[in-house]
């Protein structure tokens, strides 16, 4: 029998394509696993349905971002290109601005029966 643990991660591994064992219990939504936009959203309705969490906590645009390009695009690449050389190591959470969701709070989540809000 499964632990939930080794439950969760096959199902994420299955929406997003990893294998299994490239997902671990530290392994980030956003930053790690690439999902983004409405493949955020989609995960976790379908996360919510399998696990029995009641997602009335959760605000994808929070956890995933915006779906689509802004029309801010070109003058936001612009602002990277110009601040390469002098910016620090950030996660990719903390570039966009997002919450990071891992595998662990998934775990949590199921756990507790519904979304709580994890740290930014």
């Amino acid at each position: 029998m499964q632990t939930l643990e080794e439950s969760v991660i096959e199902f994420v591994a299955a929406f997003t394509g990893f294998k299994p064992e490239r997902i671990h219990l530290h392994s980030t939504l956003y930053g790690d696993l690439r999902v983004a936009g409405d493949d955020g959203l989609d995960l976790i309705q379908s996360y919510g349905k399998k696990f029995q969490v009641d997602l009335a906590g959760f605000e994808p645009v929070h956890h995933f971002g915006e779906e689509g390009v802004s029309v801010l695009a070109p003058f936001a690449l612009l602002w990277m290109v110009l601040r390469f050389p002098f910016r620090q190591r950030r996660t990719p959470e903390e570039e966009a601005h997002l919450r990071v969701v891992r595998i662990a709070d998934l775990v949590a989540f199921a756990r507790a029966g519904r979304w709580m809000v994890s740290a930014v």
